[in-house]
């Protein structure tokens, strides 16, 4: 049904207006066309692709291959396959680590684009148990929220982005039934973390000398939050654990001791609001339409 509606959206956009009311602009239907194609691939299994080959599964069109953007309170993305990783590598995998929990549909439920280049929208990811075959398959669990900004080049693709996940604390306890600030969860998932760890990460790759130094040396360290996840804490080693399964040599040392310049802390306003080092724009100018001449 969604393809039915953009398809003739997108047709309407090549005929004459039939009557008085003002028809809405062809841009405005790409570029929603291009977001409901980004997000349409956070369904599981549609991700699947883009994990095992990267880039080449990703359709054409979607990103600028010099695409960047800013996710909160996850991080900031520079490039065409950081940013699709964050995408398509973090929507959740059914499985253990995930309590079975996948995005199993999705709906913009806000939208507006009053220019070619510039789009905003708000985006509910439905999630469920995903366990075909098993009790409680397909049981709605709470969704996923997410608010962005998008920058598109001149020919409709992602170039810039800027998004924000609220409440995420709250729906990895709500999902996973765990309260995280419980000494006794965080210990086991320190440990799952270190054991994921010592099998991904082997070879050039590996951090650790041993599971015990792992797990040591973390629970050491601050456990941190879900709705802060940047910084040298466990939360942000739990996240970009999962992006280990597309690119290990990239990925693995932002789980080790250092932090990989990805889990290290740094001053509150270098994470949020170095706009003009990321877009390379003026601060205020990157997702504003510019004023028609």
């Amino acid at each position: 049904m969604r393809f039915l509606t953009l398809t003739c959206a997108a047709l309407a956009c090549l005929l004459p207006a039939a009557s008085a009311r003002p028809a809405r602009p062809c841009y405005e239907q790409r570029n929603l066309r291009t977001i409901s194609s980004i997000y349409n691939l956070t369904v599981y299994p549609n991700q699947i692709p883009v994990i095992a080959s990267g880039g080449p599964g990703v359709p054409k069109g979607l990103f600028n291959a010099n695409v960047t953007g800013r996710i909160d309170p996850v991080g900031k993305f520079v490039g065409f396959q950081d940013s699709i990783e964050y995408f398509f590598a973090l929507a959740p995998i059914p499985g253990p680590a995930t309590n079975n929990v996948a995005i199993t549909g999705f709906q913009i439920t806000e939208f507006s684009s009053g220019c070619a280049d510039v789009a905003t929208s708000v985006v509910y990811l439905y999630c469920s148990i995903y366990a075909p075959g098993q009790p409680g398959h397909g049981t709605p669990v709470a969704p996923l929220k997410q608010v962005a900004f998008w920058k598109f080049d001149q020919n409709g693709a992602v170039e810039k982005y800027d998004a924000w996940i609220p409440n995420l604390n709250n729906w990895v306890q709500s999902t996973t039934g765990l309260q995280l600030s419980n000494p006794q969860v965080q210990g086991g998932s320190i440990q799952q973390l270190c054991a994921t760890t010592q099998q991904r990460c082997t070879g050039a790759n590996q951090q650790w000398p041993s599971f015990d130094e792992c797990v040591t040396t973390l629970s050491a360290r601050r456990y941190g939050d879900y709705n802060e996840a940047w910084g040298d804490n466990i939360v942000c080693r739990s996240i970009h654990i999962f992006l280990t399964l597309a690119r290990p040599e990239h990925h693995c040392p932002h789980v080790g001791p250092t932090g990989g310049g990805k889990c290290v802390d740094v001053p509150y306003g270098q994470d949020y609001f170095t706009d003009e080092a990321l877009y390379g724009d003026p601060v205020g100018e990157t997702f504003k339409c510019k004023a028609r001449k």
